[in-house]
């Protein structure tokens, strides 16, 4: 069994969520601690959009809204937040599974969130789509990989890596109705179980907080029409 620090859960803006995933990821080791995860959500309604994904793809009716758009370091489609539950997990590929191949990392992660909501009693159910079909939108459908309740996506992810690590960062959407200190809870047992991680409790610093806010600007979009920053 490998330990992970567990940061716990915060809200943040836009931006400085997603400094603070790409500070953990930069700094992640090599080798030594199994990793780092981390709860959050957003303290206003933002769009987050892929990292490779280009603004004018977006529905119309979304580019003119004025609500914040800020780029994830990880890949995926577009995800309007609000009122949904993140996560983020940086930790070594050879912890996820034998091989760590991508689809095996997904379905050990993906495996305990599912393991987490049925503790609950809610059973989810994963999808059925084989391949992404590069649609604007990531909850438009789910993935083989990725969790459905009653027919709509609940939960979606991405990665990225780079020197033997991973990052994955994921939304769990607000259909479920449970309070987050309950699902965080139940979510926690279940990757427990599933990546064969225990938790060291260990919030971040005001040095990593500082050194994520000197970052944000990286992460913000700005539109040609409607919304500009």
């Amino acid at each position: 069994m490998n330990r992970i620090r567990y940061i716990g859960f915060s809200i943040h803006t836009p931006s400085l969520n997603m400094s603070i995933d790409q500070s953990l990821f930069d700094g992640a080791p090599e080798h030594g601690p199994a990793g780092v995860l981390r709860f959050f959500s957003f303290s206003t309604v933002c769009i987050s959009i892929g990292k490779n994904q280009k603004v004018d793809d977006l529905p119309g009716d979304l580019r003119g809204t004025g609500i914040e758009i800020v780029r994830r370091p990880t890949g995926g489609g577009a995800v309007l937040h609000d009122g949904d539950l993140c996560y983020s997990i940086v930790m070594p590929e050879t912890c996820l599974g034998t091989t760590g191949s991508l689809m095996e990392s997904y379905r050990l992660i993906t495996g305990g969130l599912k393991r987490g909501f049925g503790l609950l009693g809610i059973d989810l159910e994963y999808g059925e789509g084989s391949r992404y079909r590069g649609g604007p939108m990531c909850f438009a459908g789910a993935l083989g990989y990725e969790l459905s309740l009653g027919g709509r996506k609940i939960v979606g992810g991405a990665q990225r890596r780079a020197k033997g690590m991973l990052l994955q960062q994921g939304s769990i959407m607000p259909y479920h109705h449970v309070p987050h200190e309950r699902l965080i809870a139940a979510l926690l047992e279940g990757l427990g179980a599933s990546l064969d991680v225990d938790y060291t409790p260990l919030p971040l610093t005001e040095g990593e907080l500082e050194q994520a806010g000197r970052r944000t600007m990286e992460f913000s979009v700005s539109l040609r029409h409607g919304y500009s920053r």
